[in-house]
């Protein structure tokens, strides 16, 4: 079951949510208390899904003037290709609110199998930001999806 983390979540969830982010992504990933701000701001998300008391994947975003952006996406390897990510990105889509036209990301230029996904979810190609990521440094695709 998807679920969405906010003020009243438990101080556990978040140091979850760090954990895997770490894991998936290295020392530059979200600390727990980036996690709890992000869930703490009105437009703010971060859903996540457990297998019993084990994070195994989430999905971070926000909402801004009828845009939705998703800033972090990551499921544990055991549990990849099973439509995790899918499902948050699905939840994630469904909580926006009715004005919201438009959802962005942006993706490392060489994770193919994540660009991939993206446009599973009906993500098209859009850009590339020269650089945006630092740790290693490399460009970012940014891509978008209209919202029905």
């Amino acid at each position: 079951m998807t679920q969405r983390a906010d003020k009243d979540t438990s101080r556990g969830i978040f140091d979850s949510l760090e954990e895997l982010e770490k894991s998936a992504v290295g020392a530059d990933g979200w600390s727990a208390e980036s996690f709890r701000s992000e869930a703490e701001k009105e437009n703010g998300y971060v859903l996540y899904i457990c297998d019993g008391d084990e994070v195994i994947a989430l999905l971070t975003g926000y909402y801004a003037i009828g845009e939705g952006d998703i800033t972090n996406v990551a499921v544990r390897p055991p549990w990849r290709r099973r439509g995790l990510a899918q499902r948050l990105i699905a939840e994630f889509e469904r909580l926006l609110p009715e004005d919201a036209a438009e959802i962005f990301l942006e993706v490392r230029e060489s994770n193919d199998a994540a660009a991939a996904l993206y446009e599973k979810c009906g993500f098209e190609r859009l850009a590339v930001r020269r650089n945006f990521y630092v740790n290693p440094r490399e460009n970012a695709v940014v891509m978008r999806k209209g919202v029905v």
